[in-house]
């Protein structure tokens, strides 16, 4: 920063590198609360941390199965409630989607990928010792392939490979806060315009990701992508 001004970044080496414009890919809570955090909120940022919050992250579960678990016909993608009244809770909600469906090339000959994914918090798995780290994300996943046997009978005896990410491994791998899937609403609003464009109140500094408009999900932040670059251009005047 130079007065109000963004204009380059601090790596963590310590080098400096200067730019006319500066865009950030971290969500709109890393951006202003650790990469800015010498700066005063600015009021824009803090009526958009009114109006939305921070979404869950999940504990995916990554299985590579022999094919014969899955006889002809299997659809690509699986929802799994067995409780409505607990379909936000915590592991409340397994989504499952198997893409070796669509495309077998993506896993060995006579084997399938099947990812299942369920919503949970980071607060869950703070304050473990590795070992106790290591044995929750066990038996959390064993779990998961305990209920999936509803939809794939003998699924515990079909797995050849098995990883499990939690919402640690969210925050650690992507720079996710809290390993979150990024902003939800925290009221009622009118559609997606209440979510910030690119440009930021820092003049030089904008923001990429599902932070902005319009939110969540590949294509959206694909189109956010799009939408920053343009932006960019514009107001360099290319």
């Amino acid at each position: 920063m130079e007065g109000s001004r963004a204009i380059g970044v601090k790596l963590a080496t310590g080098e400096e590198v200067r730019a006319r414009r500066v865009i950030s890919n971290a969500t709109r809570w890393d951006t202003f609360d650790k990469l800015l955090s010498n700066v005063t909120l600015p009021p824009a940022e803090q009526k958009w941390r009114t109006r939305y919050q921070k979404s869950p992250s999940f504990l995916s579960l990554h299985l590579g199965v022999t094919a014969d678990l899955l006889p002809p016909g299997t659809e690509c993608h699986h929802i799994l409630v067995e409780d409505w009244e607990k379909m936000e809770d915590p592991e409340g909600t397994i989504f499952v989607s198997i893409p070796t469906l669509l495309d077998p090339s993506l896993a060995p000959e006579g084997h399938h990928i099947i990812h299942a994914f369920t919503p949970d918090w980071i607060d869950r798995w703070q304050n473990l010792s590795p070992t106790e780290y290591e044995q929750k994300k066990e038996a959390a996943a064993w779990n998961l392939i305990t209920r999936l046997e509803v939809i794939f009978p003998g699924i515990n005896t079909a797995i050849d490979y098995m990883e499990v990410g939690t919402a640690r491994t969210h925050r650690r791998f992507l720079g996710r806060v809290d390993g979150s899937y990024g902003p939800i609403p925290q009221r009622k609003l009118l559609g997606l315009l209440g979510m910030p464009f690119n440009r930021t109140s820092i003049p030089g500094l904008y923001c990429v990701g599902d932070s902005t408009f319009p939110g969540q999900g590949l294509n959206a932040v694909a189109f956010s992508g799009f939408a920053c670059a343009h932006r960019v251009a514009v107001d360099l005047g290319i």
